[in-house]
């Protein structure tokens, strides 16, 4: 199983951890004043950046990007 780092803020961080769970491994940094969050995936025994989004964005735009994002890098 992939393993994947989610840095938000409490609330965003439990919704994706949420969502996310049932595919990925999941550790959640929860930052209280964090303004640019992201999710970054162990690929190649290395931490990669798979996205960054604003705290405030939409939970289904920040899953598509990731998606996306995630199927672009591990290749």
């Amino acid at each position: 199983m992939q393993k994947i780092l989610i840095t938000a803020s409490g609330h965003i961080a439990n919704k994706l951890e949420e969502r996310l769970r049932h595919r990925y491994d999941v550790e959640v940094e929860v930052s209280p004043h964090c303004n640019v969050c992201e999710i970054k995936a162990n690929i190649r025994r290395r931490w990669i950046t798979i996205c960054r989004f604003a705290e405030d964005e939409n939970l289904k735009d920040i899953l598509t990007m990731f998606e996306v994002s995630y199927e672009l890098k591990k290749r």
